[in-house]
C-alpha cells in the first residue's frame, strides 16, 4: 500500500484575479419547491458567517450554499465561467490583492444554462477572524493543479485538484487498482444538474437522495461522494463500468431536480478504482486546518 507519484513538480502556478461575488437570490422560477411553495433563501453568493468545511451541509436555511466566501471571475456577467474558475483547484491559496492571505478554495458550483442564471462560483474556506475584517471585493487566487495527473494511471483523469488536496486525499494504491474511500455512493440514475458539463465547470448534484447508498442527511462540506457509471474525465454523462469522485461543495435547495453539489476529483476506470463507503471519508475539517496556517 502506497501513496500514487505524480506529476507536480511540471505544473505552474500562476495568479488570477476574481472577485468576491455579491449574495444573489434565484429568479422565480427556481425559488418554488416541488410542492408549488415559493422558497427564497440565501446561500448563493456573498460571505456565509460560521459556515466552513467540515460542517453539516444540511444545517441550514439556505439555497445552494458554500462555505466562507464565494468569488466569480465577472460580476457583470456571473454565468460565465472565466480564468479563476477554470484554473483554480481545490486547495489552492486565495489572498486579497494588497497580498495578505485569506484562506484556500474548498469547492466550485454553477454552470451556464438558458433560462436562468446559475453564478460559476467558487468557494473559499476562510478563517472566522479573517472573514468579518474582510475589505475590498478584488482577489487573487495561486492557481495550481491544471496538467496534475497520477503518473502510473493514465486512464484515471484529476480535476480541479491542488497538489496540496491530493497529499490529503486518502488515495492509496492497492496492488492493480486506487482505493479512496467515500461517505456516500450515487447511482448514475441519480445525478442532477451538471451532467453534460465540463468537469472544471461547477459541480455534479444528487437529485435523488433516497436512492444513494449511504447516509446522504450526514453529509458535511468536504465529504468525499461516488457517483457510479458516471464518466467525468472529459465531460460528466453515464457510462457503465466508469466512477467519478469529488467532494460535497454546496448544500442543498429546495428546487425541484436540486441538491448536494460535488465538485468531481478524480475519475476513471471502475475496475482501477475502489470506493468503500466510510464514515469517515472526508478532508473538511483538514481544508479548515490548513486554512489557518501561515
Amino acid at each position: 500500500m502506497k501513496r500514487p507519484n505524480d506529476n507536480r513538480e511540471a505544473l505552474l502556478t500562476t495568479n488570477v484575479a476574481g472577485f468576491i461575488a455579491p449574495a444573489r437570490l434565484h429568479e422565480t422560477s427556481l425559488s418554488y419547491d416541488a410542492e408549488g411553495r415559493l422558497s427564497i433563501l440565501p446561500g448563493t453568493g456573498g460571505t456565509s458567517l460560521g459556515v466552513h468545511a467540515g460542517d453539516p451541509v444540511g444545517g441550514y436555511l439556505a439555497d445552494h450554499l458554500m462555505v466562507g466566501l464565494s468569488l466569480e471571475d465577472d460580476p457583470h456577467n456571473p454565468a460565465t465561467p472565466g480564468a479563476v474558475h477554470l484554473l483554480s483547484c481545490l486547495g489552492n491559496a486565495v489572498r486579497i490583492a494588497q497580498g495578505d492571505p485569506l484562506g484556500l478554495v474548498a469547492g466550485k458550483r454553477g454552470g451556464i444554462a438558458p433560462g436562468f442564471l446559475p453564478p460559476c462560483l467558487i468557494s473559499v474556506e476562510v478563517p472566522e477572524q479573517v472573514v468579518r475584517v474582510l475589505a475590498g471585493d478584488r482577489v487573487v487566487v495561486e492557481a495550481a493543479g491544471r496538467g496534475l495527473t497520477l503518473r502510473d494511471w493514465p486512464a484515471v483523469t484529476l480535476s480541479n485538484m491542488s497538489p496540496l488536496l491530493l497529499d490529503n486525499l486518502p488515495v492509496v494504491e492497492r496492488g492493480a487498482f486506487l482505493e479512496i474511500p467515500v461517505r456516500a455512493v450515487v447511482p448514475s440514475h441519480a445525478a442532477g444538474p451538471g451532467l453534460g458539463s465540463d468537469p472544471w465547470i461547477g459541480d455534479l448534484e444528487i437529485a435523488a437522495p433516497e436512492e444513494v447508498e449511504g447516509d446522504v442527511e450526514a453529509l458535511c462540506f468536504g465529504d468525499l461522494v461516488a457517483f457510479d457509471a458516471i464518466d467525468g474525465r472529459v465531460t460528466r454523462f453515464f457510462r457503465p463500468g466508469f466512477v467519478s469522485i469529488g467532494l460535497v461543495a454546496h448544500g442543498p435547495s429546495p428546487a425541484p431536480g436540486h441538491g448536494i453539489g460535488v465538485t468531481v476529483l478524480l475519475s476513471g476506470p471502475a475496475e482501477q478504482i475502489r470506493f468503500p463507503v466510510h464514515t469517515s471519508a472526508s478532508v473538511g475539517h483538514r481544508l479548515a486546518e490548513l486554512a489557518t496556517s501561515p
